[in-house]
């Protein structure tokens, strides 16, 4: 009886009178669209380029680990490719070498949404890894430069423990907003992480730039490469940071 009441209320809702239905209620909706992995974007263009970014060092890092590993003495071909200084300090190089490397595994990955969405698991893990392999690398840069230039003390060294320290710093700050459920903090802070980490690269393409706009001119030339050998780290910040505070503005993200 309940079952026929029931079509009977169902079919009245859909009777009409000239063109307007009996009951107000729409007769049917579809249920709102929901994303599926094929539309959620891989963002390739930043992976790329952050896979490429943190290749560079990290490619001749396997390649000195291995030469490294198999010593000096035993294969001196091989070991006239690296800084001799490499063979004093293996724990520093291996260290710092291998956090380097698994940064490079792990961390390009974390900036895709698609990753996200379709593997979270894997993406908390290896988000875990990275923020330990940066700070890891972060903190063994300074002993690096302990080991290998122990009488470079000036401006180059106090940058490079200013920059150590912003980099955990920022990676514990991400950690902190994932905790509490802050997403959209934890991958700003995370973003501040990777481009001041990637200053230890910039260099390499500002060292460029100089060379090409001063290397014809004798006298001033030295000048300009000894101001950048010195200051090479806190420019890469510097620019660094502008591009990841210009993507944060074009996409609306909180400061």
């Amino acid at each position: 009886m309940r079952q026929a009441l029931t079509a009977n209320r169902q079919a009245s809702c859909h009777q009409t009178v000239g063109q307007k239905p009996l009951c107000k209620k729409p007769p049917c909706q579809k249920p709102p669209c929901q994303k599926t992995t094929a539309t959620i974007p891989f963002n390739w263009p930043v992976v790329s380029t952050l896979a490429l970014l943190t290749a560079i060092p990290a490619i001749p890092a396997i390649f000195i680990l291995l030469i490294v590993a198999i010593g000096a003495g035993n294969h001196q071909e091989l070991a006239a490719m690296i800084n001799s200084a490499y063979f004093d300090a293996p724990a520093a190089v291996y260290v710092h070498g291998g956090s380097g490397i698994l940064f490079f595994l792990t961390m390009p990955w974390q900036f895709s949404p698609r990753l996200r969405h379709q593997y979270a698991g894997w993406h908390k893990i290896a988000g875990r890894i990275a923020v330990i392999a940066g700070c890891v690398m972060a903190l063994s840069g300074i002993w690096m430069h302990k080991q290998l230039t122990p009488d470079e003390q000036g401006a180059r060294y106090l940058i490079l423990v200013v920059m150590s320290a912003a980099i955990c710093l920022c990676f514990l700050m991400a950690v902190w907003h994932i905790v509490n459920r802050n997403i959209a903090r934890h991958q700003r802070w995370m973003a501040l992480a990777v481009a001041i980490t990637l200053a230890a690269v910039t260099p390499l393409f500002t060292g460029l730039l100089v060379m090409l706009m001063f290397s014809s001119f004798d006298q001033l030339y030295p000048t300009a490469a000894s101001l950048h050998h010195q200051y090479d780290r806190l420019l890469g910040m510097a620019i660094n940071l502008a591009i990841v505070e210009l993507v944060f503005r074009k996409k609306g993200m909180p400061s």
